[in-house]
């Protein structure tokens, strides 16, 4: 303790005040003497109160805003389940194994705040991703605006697709269309029809701001020129945010499936790859 030397430092200094060859020198010991004192009060002080701090509850002290501290509280990870923060609360996602190749990229567009995972009517989070769901063409216009950072309020009232007035998803279309996202510009897609592959890739890229170039071509055995949002396919390839499909051994068939519906576990990927490519 640092109390404890006080008393060896008062019999140590004690004597050269005694007999100091002068007034002079007694002054001066005294002056280095009582410097000494105070210092060692304000480390005994400061000592104490660091005891103080680590027999309570909480190592770190309150900031005074609530009752709560300010520094972040501890992730307790299911063993078995993705663990991921939700609007700030801890979510166990029992439809996501922690080994899942899809786990990683649940967890960031989780917390991202792009996809929250279902909920009950009430807005309670259900603790389920659906990862083999198949994703909507309204779904897909929630993650696009939440990826681009869109305030919805920006997007002024006017709205084409009639089909989703009063729906859920009114706020999103209506920015997908203001905005001029190929799939929405022309309000006359199907909102509650599952999302192409390639329907994906094109708003995730426009949602992002990339500069569509023109397609080369060999990329993938079904993308060819007829294929709508083919350039698209091929620069998200290119980049590395895409791939296509792959045997049982892992080789790769050439192939992409360009109008195939996608799942939500590969569209969590696509949107993580596309993030760490084109994010703003």
């Amino acid at each position: 303790m640092r109390s404890a030397t006080l008393p060896l430092l008062l019999c140590v200094l004690l004597p050269s005040l005694v007999f100091a060859g002068s007034l002079d020198d007694v002054v001066d010991d005294a002056g280095s003497f009582t410097g000494v004192l105070q210092q060692m009060q304000e480390e005994q002080a400061a000592q104490s109160a660091d005891q103080l701090r680590e027999s309570g509850s909480e190592i770190f002290p309150s900031t005074g805003q609530g009752s709560s501290s300010s520094r972040p509280s501890g992730l307790d990870e299911d063993p078995t389940f993705l663990t991921a923060r939700v609007d700030g609360v801890p979510v166990i996602f029992g439809d996501v194994p922690k080994v899942a190749w899809f786990a990683p990229y649940v967890r960031s567009v989780t917390e991202q705040g792009i996809v929250s995972g279902y909920r009950e009517a009430d807005g309670t989070l259900k603790g389920l991703f659906g990862p083999a769901d198949s994703l909507t063409i309204e779904q897909l216009a929630k993650i696009a605006v939440q990826v681009a950072r869109v305030d919805l309020a920006s997007c002024g009232s006017a709205l084409k697709n009639a089909t989703v007035q009063g729906s859920w998803s009114e706020g999103y279309i209506r920015c997908t269309e203001q905005r001029g996202w190929a799939v929405y510009a022309d309000g006359s897609v199907d909102a509650l029809r599952l999302a192409r592959r390639a329907e994906v890739v094109a708003t995730l890229l426009q949602a992002l701001g990339v500069k569509i170039e023109q397609r080369t071509g060999g990329v993938f055995t079904d993308v060819d020129s007829s294929v709508e949002f083919a350039a698209a396919i091929e620069m998200a390839a290119k980049a590395g945010v895409v791939a296509g499909d792959t045997d049982a051994q892992g080789n790769a068939t050439g192939a992409f499936r360009p109008v195939d519906p996608v799942n939500r576990a590969e569209v969590a990927k696509i949107v993580t790859m596309a993030l760490q490519v084109y994010g703003q």
